[in-house]
């Protein structure tokens, strides 16, 4: 197969018949061209597929406008459409985006992370495998880092999070208020902030209504769908199962319903189960999934902008402290939470 030939601005130029600082100017967005003319380069591009030389512009410019994005769960859909939200504001500001993977692997993430810096990527947004070994992160030198999600535990740092402790605190008032009294919590790892944060959300709920939280009160995954399976098979056939089960997150909540369907324990019938976290699926599963729904979309956009002001900050900006952006959720209520059976 042929090689696709590679055009430069001179033979742009040559084919709309313009200058080679006409071109220069359309296709770097600077300086005053008539409509004419714009219009003449944006043809002559356009025929020849003409791509500007990216890496040759970041030298002149000391700027590369590439960000990276870390995440730990690619198919997880809150990631995806965190990547939604990130690549929408990148491209609308001019920055393309790469995307890597660390499959909840600290060590496939330090790889990423200096990979990203090898590549001289403006910023980095970054949703850690871990909370405790992310403060390494903090200690090297390289792009600016926004986290998005989960965060460095005690650190001062430019984030974007939802607000977990509220969200979870309201949830389990919810299922009070239904009578429930049985409540069993399945978490994420203890190394994960939003779990954290999550688990004294509870906990502060039950607290308040004189209800105990005990140690099977509180379930731990690791926020994947084998272990909302397995931990979900565990509870239904226990002697005493629960009444409810709230997931603090939506692939855990998946395995809670393949347990629940293998088992053929109606819900919400006998036990109630809610979910943090919204999918698409949640709404159209049988039952419907009462949900915490995140600002997801909306966390992808914010972390760009917050990226943004570090990659390119203003004079009132240079020496301005961490900003710790926090987002409210909304508590979707569906099909699949009821009223407690009374004994």
């Amino acid at each position: 197969m042929a090689k696709r030939p590679k055009y430069t601005m001179r033979d742009v130029a040559r084919l709309a018949g313009v200058s080679i600082s006409t071109v220069s100017a359309v296709v770097n967005n600077k300086g005053i061209v008539s409509a004419e003319l714009t219009a003449k380069v944006e043809k002559a591009v356009k025929a020849m597929a003409f791509s500007p030389n990216e890496g040759a512009r970041g030298l002149r410019s000391g700027r590369t406008h590439i960000i990276g994005l870390v995440v730990p769960d690619i198919s997880n859909p809150f990631f995806v459409e965190i990547l939604r939200g990130v690549e929408d504001e990148a491209i609308k500001n001019g920055y393309e985006v790469m995307v890597c993977n660390s499959n909840d692997q600290t060590a496939l993430q330090t790889r990423h992370l200096n990979a990203l810096h090898a590549q001289r990527v403006d910023g980095i947004l970054l949703a850690p495998t871990d909370s405790y070994a992310a403060r390494e992160v903090l200690t090297r030198d390289g792009a600016p880092i926004v986290f998005v999600d989960c965060v460095p535990m005690k650190a001062n740092v430019n984030c974007v999070v939802t607000d977990n402790y509220q969200a979870s605190y309201e949830a389990i008032r919810y299922l009070i208020g239904l009578g429930h009294r049985k409540i069993a919590v399945i978490s994420g790892r203890p190394v994960h902030s939003t779990s954290i944060d999550r688990v004294e959300g509870c906990r502060k709920a039950m607290q308040e209504t004189h209800l105990p939280f005990r140690e099977e009160s509180l379930h731990q995954g690791d926020s994947h769908i084998d272990s909302g399976y397995r931990l979900g098979l565990n509870l239904l056939q226990s002697p005493e199962p629960p009444t409810a089960i709230f997931t603090l997150n939506n692939r855990m909540a998946l395995g809670i319903l393949r347990a629940l369907r293998e088992l053929r324990i109606p819900c919400p019938e006998h036990v109630s189960l809610m979910s943090f976290d919204d999918s698409d699926w949640a709404e159209v599963f049988s039952p419907s999934l009462t949900a915490i729904q995140q600002p997801t979309y909306e966390i992808g956009k914010r972390a760009v902008g917050l990226l943004l002001q570090s990659i390119q900050p203003g004079e009132e900006e240079c020496e301005a402290e961490p900003r710790q952006i926090v987002l409210k959720s909304s508590l979707l209520i569906r099909g699949s939470t009821a009223n407690a059976i009374q004994a």
